[in-house]
């Protein structure tokens, strides 16, 4: 997957799909050690940005990343904010991140896509 193809799936998203990713996000992080591992990829994440010297164009990614989940919330009516839209936003934000070093970081973001494996737009992605 490129960052191109998974802010345009993110569009593609309704209120319902951003509801059911809060709760697969959710179910990421039911227990302390798969907490744990979400942390170390956001970590792992990170440092390969700063290595690769693209922590800036990072940024400008996971900038549009949940500017797309606050786009389809304000699209379908949501009240923001939202906790569950903010939640997903920055997940979003945190893959799109990892996107921009997709070869060096494809074992984090691939961890952090199975909270949106189940949502149509970006599961076909998956």
């Amino acid at each position: 997957m490129n960052l191109s193809k998974f802010l345009l799936a993110l569009d593609d998203l309704t209120l319902d799909d951003i509801r059911a990713l809060a709760s697969e996000l959710d179910a990421m992080v039911a227990n302390a050690a798969e907490e744990v591992e979400v942390t170390r990829s956001y970590l792992r994440i990170e440092s390969i940005l700063r290595h690769e010297h693209k922590v800036r164009e990072a940024a400008h990614a996971s900038h549009r990343a949940a500017e797309a989940i606050v786009a389809v919330a304000t699209r379908c009516g949501a009240d923001l904010p939202d906790s569950t839209v903010t939640r997903v936003a920055r997940a979003a934000a945190t893959i799109a991140r990892g996107l921009v070093v997709e070869t060096q970081a494809a074992p984090e973001v691939a961890f952090l896509l199975q909270g949106f494996a189940h949502t149509r737009p970006v599961s076909v992605l998956v």
